[in-house]
């Protein structure tokens, strides 16, 4: 049998703002084969099925393209050959070319199948068992085409007009079909050709704007360029700017988290994505307390939802059950103005951070001990690591609430010490945070630090991946640090692709978990960022060329969301988890983590100083980085080993290398 993480792996998707298609490689979309097949309008299905057919099959595929920007399928039956280029913009817009290249006169029919059931991606998925079994909508046939009405009515165009033709073709002789799948609205459909150019030169401006790296090595090229036209495909544009959704097919929606974690990693890419991510999550920060939606004053959104789930009060429209998101808020913006040295554009955000540290303290914080921990709502776990089996004892007992994780003690220091930059007076509370960590949370026998503390304010000893983030957010003492390095790269953590979720010693170690066992990207690459800043630079440098390695065998060169947590061994490729999202922003986020980190980039933004420290790598002999941005400026350099040369450098800004510098 085929999993569904293969069928995602092999699934070509397209995506513009809310809009994204999901198909096969033949371009056909059939939900019997792959669920998330479909044009989708944010959390809705709008077309469940899409065949072309000539003289009543299907022609025989022989090969397809697909650029992010849209997707060309080749075909041939019955002597003729098939040819559809697709893009999305405010739904699927496609040209279906059938031509005679032979030397008789062919005689075909041609025919386009589509229907719609207005599915809702939460009830595919299971989440909703309410709306798990979508029907069939009901369809009108119109002059141009044809019309499905339900939550979001749609139709289908087609010119020339009619889903059936009869063609008689002589040699040379090609006949277009032109098909478009909108929302039924007002606004007039987009011109093919112009629409096509526009998704082009959307990317072709995103690449413009991000950091652009080149090694010696084209598969790590094709990874990181893959890497930075996904981050734009995940991408929707508010009028807070621009917002990457968290993953496709199934998290293509606005998630806190997981953009806040990538805004941060991708400082030096595009700060516009953090930008953007924080003006979208402080005009959507909670005001009110709301038992349903778990919102509460200045708490930061977990997930945004639409569809007929919200509309039937089957979930909400904002869910703010996550616990770690509001602490990672401080983070990022006070990690962007750092970054950036855009002192006004956190001063546009402050009272956003400052009711967002009032949430970490009051709400967050529910029985005063400090820590801030959750209790449990719609998602039993609250944290990055949100599935109900992922905080056990190490006997595999659920551990009890409320719960105190290990890495959102250290996001809340970490936003401490960057709000202590305007406010100082939180560094006292900054350092006592750390110092009460550091004996809590340390586990002396194990030498490692827990994953939480439980209701008890016991320690839960699972030995797990969260410390690689304490390690990021640097709330770990270097002596203990030393301890924790060893055992990230020890055999029951390190796969020889990436850092475990759970130890393989675990009782409850699988290896094909979702959260017990299974490698994360973003996960393992916040652990080579911690390394790297604690002066671990073999480690970090041995992990990010693993996962590197490990993504660039993946379909695409697309590092999905996880990937099971098996072995390396000799020839052999990493495993695909079961059911998963590619491409997904916090792994195409992770790529660059990994580069950074074996480069060594450190900043000093108020001196305008760039630091790089690189270490030897079997991942390239020399790498070029062009437009990195930094302090509001961008900035060149090469590497070649461990010599740096600088290039293109704004005034008054130093590159300075801990290496030899020409």
């Amino acid at each position: 049998m085929i999993s569904a993480g293969q069928l995602i792996s092999e699934r070509v998707m397209l995506k513009r703002d809310r809009f994204f298609a999901v198909s096969a490689r033949d371009g056909s979309i059939r939900p019997g084969e792959f669920l998330g097949d479909g044009l989708w309008d944010g959390d809705t299905r709008i077309l469940s099925l899409l065949r072309v057919l000539v003289n009543g099959v299907e022609p025989r595929a022989v090969g397809f393209e697909t650029d992010d920007a849209s997707a060309t399928f080749a075909a041939e039956a019955d002597g003729v050959h098939v040819t559809r280029v697709r893009f999305v913009e405010s739904g699927l817009h496609e040209r279906i070319t059938v031509a005679n290249r032979g030397g008789a006169v062919v005689d075909a029919v041609l025919e386009v199948e589509v229907a719609a059931d207005f599915a809702a991606m939460l009830g595919i998925r299971g989440a909703v068992p309410e709306l798990a079994s979508p029907v069939p909508a009901p369809a009108t046939r119109t002059v141009d085409g044809v019309r499905f009405a339900g939550i979001k009515p749609t139709r289908v165009i087609t010119f020339p007009e009619g889903l059936t033709h009869q063609l008689r073709l002589r040699p040379g002789e090609e006949f277009a079909l032109r098909l478009d799948v909108v929302p039924e609205t007002d606004r007039p459909v987009v011109d093919f050709v112009a629409g096509l150019d526009e998704a082009k030169e959307t990317y072709e401006r995103w690449s413009a704007d991000c950091m652009s790296v080149r090694t010696d090595n084209p598969a790590v090229n094709a990874l990181l360029d893959q890497a930075i036209d996904d981050l734009r495909m995940l991408s929707n544009r508010y009028d807070t700017g621009i917002f990457p959704t968290a993953g496709m097919p199934w998290y293509a929606v606005p998630f806190g988290r997981d953009t806040l974690i990538s805004s941060i990693l991708l400082l030096h890419v595009n700060p516009d994505l953090a930008r953007g991510v924080l003006r979208y999550l402080a005009k959507h920060q909670g005001t009110r307390v709301d038992e349903g939606s778990e919102e509460q004053p200045g708490k930061i959104l977990h997930e945004v939802r639409d569809g007929e789930v919200v509309e039937r009060g089957l979930w909400p429209h904002i869910l703010y059950g996550t616990v770690d998101a509001t602490s990672l808020f401080l983070c990022a913006l006070t990690e962007t103005e750092d970054w950036t040295h855009d002192h006004r554009f956190a001063d546009e955000l402050w009272p956003a951070a400052e009711a967002a540290l009032n949430w970490c303290m009051r709400y967050g914080d529910s029985d005063g001990d400090g820590y801030v921990e959750y209790l449990g709502g719609r998602a039993r776990n609250q944290g990055w690591k949100d599935s109900d089996g992922s905080l056990t004892n190490t006997d595999g007992t659920e551990a009890s609430r409320p719960a105190a994780l290990c890495e959102v003690q250290a996001y809340l220091h970490r936003g401490l010490v960057g709000m202590s930059r305007r406010k100082p007076s939180l560094r006292a509370h900054a350092a006592e945070l750390k110092r009460r960590f550091n004996h809590d949370f340390w586990m002396p026998d194990e030498k490692y630090i827990a994953q939480a503390l439980d209701g008890s304010k016991l320690q839960v000893r699972a030995v797990t991946s969260n410390p690689g983030h304490c390690l990021w957010m640097r709330i770990v003492e270097r002596t203990k640090a030393a301890h924790v390095a060893r055992r990230l790269v020890a055999p029951d953590m390190f796969t020889g692709w990436g850092i475990r979720t759970l130890s393989g010693r675990a009782v409850n170690f699988d290896p094909c978990s979702y959260h017990n066992g299974s490698v994360w990207p973003f996960d393992s690459a916040l652990a080579v960022a911690g390394l790297r800043q604690y002066g671990y630079a073999v480690e970090a440098e041995r992990i990010a060329r693993g996962l590197i390695e490990a993504s660039i065998a993946f379909p695409l060169h697309r590092p999905p969301e996880l990937f099971c947590g098996d072995v390396r061994g000799p020839g052999e490729g990493p495993k695909e988890y079961w059911n998963t999202c590619t491409p997904q922003l916090w792994s195409a986020a992770a790529m660059f983590t990994c580069v950074s980190s074996i480069l060594g980039l450190d900043a000093d933004p108020r001196r305008k100083t760039l630091r790089v420290a690189p270490i030897e790598t079997g991942l390239w002999k020399r790498i070029e980085v062009n437009g990195l941005h930094f302090a509001g400026q961008r900035v060149d350099f090469t590497v070649e080993g461990t010599t740096v040369k600088a290039g293109r450098l704004a005034n008054g800004v130093r590159i300075e290398s801990r290496a030899r510098l020409s």
